[in-house]
């Protein structure tokens, strides 16, 4: 009897592990419990995540239980070192149906992401901020899109790009190239010199990056940069490093000389970063400034920033880069685009950063047709609009991505999302879709690029399509 008993209570003990593993992986599911850990109250059809009550199935048509495999989704990409850690968050009808955080910001697990975490959303920014920006103005009559870019910008005056229209910078249809490297303008080409006195150091990367850096040396000219700020030297790019006055002027001389293609699609980043030029000559004061006072401000948004570190402690900024070629150390509170850092850190193209929640409940509002809480940040008319209109081909939208169901390769969707979807990626490893359709938003942040962005290998993974297509399986199975 002992031994029957003794061999019963292993057997238990072994189907209690191996049950338990299969919930963990996301396999299996108690019938009180979900794949992430949280409790799934069957009684309610309710799943609490991260201590907060989720809405239930009934209230917006969907499978909580089989959305909870985004959990196994994206605990394989941080075993496969896609990521160290992201935020996920999805809306439906306006009511959070999953919130979770995953992961640490760095491979060595010291600090696990929260929901306030801040990731650097690279050219999320385009469409969270300075879009936004673009959209405002547009509503009060500021602008049109038919008006030409060189009527604000008087660099472009006299060159090929007087008739640039806002209209073609927002389809990336402009004519102008993909990328600039501004950082060229500071820097020695092919320089073995002793770095100049002011600026103290030399740049030095072994690292492959987006700008085809390999192993390079690079010297900074003398008079562009310092290691402490003054007037001359206001613009910070890292903790020590700051950048002449004289570098804004520069860059914007350097995108007014560049010759101009075929004004066929070209995603660019020097469509937004003359956006925000063109936002700063009408409203008089920085983006950052304007959409804090217009949008993030009166939405109660205390998660999305550009310059983080102003407001913000770096423990609440995930790492966006172990080193690139303006920091000695990791890139945190910093924007990781060269371009943007250069420029101040508030840039048309990249810059701004936030949670995953901050960022969804700006799509809501645009979803919302320009309100939230009972307050009008936009016209209904100007929402439907900009998140409406489409370029000729169809690949654009009025600075929005859109899915490219007939280009599989270029996709940013799930083959599942309509055509009418909205919204747009980054490169740091983000992205936020809207579906009108399904009154759905779907945000996932991360900081894929640490410790070295050489191999996008969430791109080739596709995770971010794969949570995608959960979510929307989670509504046909209802």
């Amino acid at each position: 009897m002992y031994f029957r008993m003794k061999k019963l209570t292993i057997t238990i003990l072994v189907l209690s592990f191996y049950l338990i593993a299969s919930v963990q992986a996301g396999n299996y599911f108690f019938p009180g419990l979900s794949a992430n850990g949280a409790f799934f109250d069957a009684a309610n059809d309710t799943i609490k995540s991260n201590k907060t009550t989720l809405c239930t199935s009934k209230e917006v048509g969907m499978n909580l239980v089989k959305l909870s495999r985004i959990d196994s989704i994206v605990k394989a990409g941080i075993r496969a070192r896609v990521f160290p850690g992201c935020q996920v968050f999805v809306l439906k009808g306006g009511k959070p149906v999953y919130d979770k955080c995953f992961g640490n910001y760095t491979y060595d697990a010291i600090q696990k992401v929260k929901p306030t975490t801040m990731y650097d959303l690279a050219s999320l920014s385009k469409t969270t901020g300075t879009l936004l920006a673009i959209m405002k103005l547009y509503d009060n009559g500021k602008l049109r899109i038919s008006d030409k870019a060189s009527k604000y910008l008087t660099f472009l005056q006299g060159t090929d790009k007087e008739g640039i229209t806002i209209k073609e910078l927002l389809f990336h249809e402009s004519g102008l190239p993909a990328y600039l490297d501004f950082y060229r303008l500071i820097v020695e080409k092919n320089s073995t010199a002793t770095v100049s006195a002011s600026a103290k150091r030399k740049v030095q990367t072994a690292i492959p990056d987006k700008n085809g850096i390999i192993g390079t040396n690079l010297h900074y000219k003398e008079g562009w940069v310092s290691c402490v700020p003054s007037a001359e030297y206001p613009i910070q790019v890292s903790d020590e490093l700051y950048v002449s006055n004289r570098l804004h002027d520069a860059a914007m001389m350097r995108i007014a000389s560049t010759k101009l293609c075929s004004k066929t699609y070209c995603y660019s980043c020097l469509n937004f970063i003359l956006l925000k030029e063109i936002v700063e000559t009408i409203s008089g004061t920085t983006l950052d400034m304007f959409l804090n006072n217009e949008f993030y401000t009166p939405m109660k948004l205390n998660n999305i920033a550009y310059l983080p570190l102003k407001t913000h402690k770096k423990e609440e900024v995930a790492p966006t880069l172990k080193k690139n070629l303006l920091c000695n150390g990791e890139v945190q509170g910093y924007v990781n685009d060269l371009d943007a850092a250069l420029l101040g850190g508030v840039s048309g193209n990249a810059g701004l950063f936030a949670s995953a929640r901050d960022v969804a409940m700006v799509y809501q509002m645009l979803l919302n047709k320009g309100e939230m809480d009972g307050k009008r940040y936009l016209s209904a008319e100007t929402c439907k609009f900009f998140t409406t209109t489409t370029s000729a081909s169809g690949r654009r939208g009025l600075g929005f991505d859109k899915p490219a169901p007939g280009n599989p390769k270029h996709n940013p969707c799930s083959i599942s999302a309509p055509p009418v979807v909205y919204g747009h990626t980054g490169y740091t490893g983000t992205c936020c879709w809207v579906d009108p359709v399904n009154s759905l938003i779907y945000v996932f942040l991360s900081n894929r690029t640490f410790p070295y962005d050489g191999v996008n290998k969430l791109a080739k993974t596709g995770i971010r399509t794969k949570i995608q297509d959960v979510i929307y399986q989670a509504m046909k199975q209802h």
